[in-house]
């Protein structure tokens, strides 16, 4: 791992998910995150096991990969990463296995913030601690609301009771016990 004394101030200000830092914060930041680089191939994140790290690209692509659950060796491109964005953030913010793969699809940088910094930070009270919060609750809300319309489509395009009873156990399953 490496430290990010080669990434400006300037490159880290065009990062979304560092939106709103001031100068002071995004210094901090390159003090705590690291960079790590990846070969075409080589996996980022491992489907099932724990990490607790949040990742940005910072140069290259990489796949989000669902393998699938029944032991075929299926696998499904869920996304494609490219410079700026992020990923990580649910098991950064929630100890549990990842939902997920990570893999290299060419040459890779990303700066990684590990949830140990991040919690050095919080006890330190640094403001940048909660604004990169506030920013990956943005980003996962924006995803959330994507995921809503897409299902919603989906429903609409042609219902019948055999999807509708998929959609139903699927809800439960996300929405457990709440009163919508």
């Amino acid at each position: 791992m490496n430290a990010m004394a080669d990434v400006s101030l300037n490159r880290l200000r065009n990062i979304p998910l560092l939106a709103g830092f001031t100068d002071d914060e995004l210094r901090l930041f390159s003090e705590v995150g690291t960079i790590r680089n990846y070969e075409p191939g080589e996996l980022v994140l491992h489907q099932g096991r724990s990490s607790q790290n949040l990742w940005i690209v910072l140069e290259g692509e990489c796949e989000v990969v669902r393998h699938g659950e029944n032991g075929d060796g299926k696998e499904v491109i869920l996304a494609t990463l490219a410079p700026h964005d992020h990923f990580g953030e649910m098991s950064f913010f929630h100890a549990a296995p990842h939902s997920a793969a990570v893999r290299a699809k060419t040459q890779l940088k990303l700066i990684r913030i590990s949830r140990n910094a991040y919690n050095e930070l919080i006890a330190d009270g640094a403001m940048m601690a909660y604004k990169l919060a506030t920013n990956t609750v943005e980003g996962l809300a924006d995803r959330l609301r994507r995921m809503d319309d897409w299902v919603t489509r989906l429903l609409a395009e042609k219902s019948t009771d055999h999807r509708e009873r998929e959609w139903n156990q699927f809800r439960q399953s996300i929405f457990g016990n709440w009163s919508l």
